[in-house]
């Protein structure tokens, strides 16, 4: 993407009341396992954000290094406190798959990533791991959780709706 295209990038925000996904959604069992994120995570999940975002609306031209540089900071506060107990990845063959990162952001939970590798897409990795960030966010007492997505990134956009997001004016 170039810096144009960059700076004409605009955000959705989109927000989810906890309580309406619990009784929107049915509790299936996972497909996948799964474990949660730690901060020790962060060349794994560096790998499947370039992957996952390479060639995308989402890309901005970032290197691989620039991309560890960001997971790194991401996992470090950048966006707020990360929460590993609430953010989660699929892994194969010590390959990520798909994530979610949560974080507390403004005093209130973000989820700062949701992204899955390409050859993984359309099987509904990330739809399962929205489910239990969402869960253990509501286990842990909290009301909402929002999210940022780039305007124009369909698929995404798409996921979200059906999990019962709304955009924020």
């Amino acid at each position: 993407m170039s810096d144009e295209q960059h700076e004409r990038a605009k955000r959705l925000k989109m927000q989810l009341a906890l309580s309406d996904y619990q009784q929107q959604q049915q509790q299936r069992e996972p497909r996948w396992p799964a474990r949660t994120v730690t901060a020790e995570d962060t060349a794994l999940l560096a790998t499947l954000m370039y992957d996952a975002y390479h060639g995308t609306v989402d890309d901005e031209g970032e290197t691989p290094e620039m991309v560890t540089a960001e997971m790194q900071s991401l996992l470090a506060g950048k966006y707020g406190a990360f929460l590993p107990g609430n953010s989660f990845v699929i892994e194969e063959q010590g390959r990520a798959l798909s994530a979610t990162i949560v974080t507390l952001w403004e005093g209130a939970p973000l989820l700062a990533v949701a992204m899955t590798h390409p050859t993984a897409k359309n099987q509904g990795m990330a739809a399962e791991l929205i489910g239990r960030s969402v869960r253990a966010l509501a286990e842990n007492g909290y009301a909402d959780l929002i999210l940022f997505v780039t305007d124009g990134n369909a698929p995404a956009q798409h996921l979200y709706e059906r999990l019962g997001f709304v955009v924020e004016d």
